[in-house]
C-alpha cells in the first residue's frame, strides 16, 4: 500500500501509466508554478531539461541540481548540464532519480521474510536550436528503467517541443508531446504497460508596467475527458437507472487540463510564485476538508554565483512536498 500510495504523488494524470518517473519533477521553478512552467525562455536549464525548445546560449555551462522530499522515505533528484555544440545547438544531459524506499517483503501468510526497496531512474539528452529569433524548436531522447524488487522494466520515450518567444512583447508560448515511445521489457510477462504519452500547450505574458508575468498551460490535450468514470455514472438505488453525477461536465473537464501560475519579480535577484493544478486538487483533496491541495507557493533567489529556488506543493492535508534547487552558470565567473 506504501508504494502504491508513493507511485501516486508523481503523475499528473489519472495514474493509468508506468513509469512516473517521464511526468515527474523536482525542480523547485516548476514545482512552485503548479508543476509546469513549459512557457518560460530566459536561460534556466531546469525548465530546458522538462522542455527542450526552451534551450539556447543562455542556458550554456549550467549545472542543476535539484532534490525533493515527498512523505516517508520517497524522494526524487536530478542532476542536468548543458553545452554548446556548433551548428547543432544547445545539447543538455541530464539523470533523475525516483525513490521509493524500503518496504517488508512478506510470504502469503504475511510473515515478514525480509526487505526490499523500489526506484525508478532515467538518463536523458536534450538538444534545443534556434530557428529564428523568436522560433526554436527542441527535442529530448529518455532512456527509463525500474526496480521494484525482483521484478524490473525499462523504456525509451522522446518528448518533441516548439517555442515561440518575442521578446518585444514580453510573450512566449510552447506546444510539447511528451513520452511518446515504447516499453522496452516488462515487469513480467502478460503484464501491459504503457507510457505516460501526453501533448501540453503553455503561454506567458509578463506585464509591461508592473514586475509580474502571469502563466496559463494546458495538460493532457490528447484526451478530453479527465473525470473519473466511477464519478460520473451512478446507478439511482431506488429506479435502477444510470444517473450522470457529473451535469457540469464542459467546465469540469476544461478546468481538469488547466494550470494557472504567476511570477512575482521584485527585484532581478529575487521573486516570489505561486500556482494552481485544479486537477492535482479534484484528485486528491479531501471533500470534507480540502485545504490547500493543489496549490503551490515558492521563491528564488541570486546570492553571489547561485541561483536558489525553493517550493512547498500542497497534496491534501495528508502533508505536502518541499523541493529544493540549486543552479549555477559558470559563464557568470567570465564576468566578474
Amino acid at each position: 500500500m506504501g508504494l502504491v500510495s508513493s507511485l501516486g504523488l508523481f503523475g499528473q494524470g489519472n495514474g493509468e501509466d508506468s513509469f512516473q518517473i517521464l511526468q515527474s519533477t523536482s525542480a523547485a521553478r516548476i514545482a512552485s508554478l503548479g508543476g509546469n512552467a513549459m512557457a518560460v525562455k530566459d536561460g534556466d536549464l531546469n525548465l530546458g531539461l522538462l522542455t527542450p525548445s526552451l534551450l539556447d546560449s543562455s542556458s550554456t555551462r549550467q549545472i542543476a541540481l535539484s532534490y525533493t522530499r515527498f512523505f516517508g522515505e520517497s524522494n526524487i533528484s536530478h542532476a542536468g548540464y548543458a553545452f554548446d555544440v556548433k551548428s547543432l545547438g544547445t545539447v543538455s544531459v541530464a539523470f533523475m532519480n525516483v525513490g521509493y524506499g524500503d518496504f517488508d517483503m512478506t510470504n502469503s501468510a504475511g510473515e515478514v521474510v525480509g526487505q526490499f526497496n523500489a526506484g525508478e531512474y532515467m538518463l536523458q539528452a536534450g538538444l534545443g536550436r534556434q530557428l529564428t529569433d523568436r522560433f526554436s524548436i527542441g527535442a529530448n531522447i529518455k532512456f527509463a528503467w525500474s526496480e521494484l524488487a525482483e521484478y524490473k522494466s525499462s523504456a525509451l520515450a522522446v518528448d518533441v517541443s516548439g517555442t515561440y518567444h518575442n521578446s518585444e512583447k514580453l510573450f512566449t508560448a510552447s506546444v510539447m508531446m511528451r513520452n511518446f515511445g515504447n516499453v522496452l521489457s516488462h515487469y513480467r510477462d502478460g503484464v501491459d504497460q504503457s507510457l505516460p504519452f501526453e501533448i501540453q500547450a503553455g503561454l506567458t505574458k509578463k506585464l509591461a508596467k508592473a514586475p509580474i508575468r502571469f502563466g496559463l498551460i494546458a495538460e493532457n490535450l490528447q484526451q478530453w475527458d479527465m473525470t473519473p468514470e466511477q464519478n460520473q455514472i451512478e446507478i439511482d438505488p431506488l429506479t435502477g437507472e444510470e444517473v450522470n453525477t457529473n451535469p457540469d461536465g464542459f467546465g469540469e473537464n476544461l478546468m481538469r487540463h488547466l494550470v494557472f501560475n504567476a511570477e512575482i519579480l521584485i527585484t532581478q535577484n529575487f521573486n516570489i510564485r505561486v500556482g494552481y493544478n485544479y486537477n492535482r486538487r479534484q484528485q486528491l483533496k479531501i471533500e470534507e476538508k480540502p485545504g490547500g491541495a493543489g496549490f503551490t507557493y515558492g521563491l528564488g533567489m541570486r546570492i553571489a554565483k547561485m541561483h536558489l529556488s525553493y517550493a512547498r506543493a500542497a497534496y491534501s492535508l495528508a502533508g505536502a512536498s518541499n523541493h529544493f534547487s540549486l543552479s549555477v552558470k559558470f559563464n557568470d565567473f567570465k564576468k566578474s
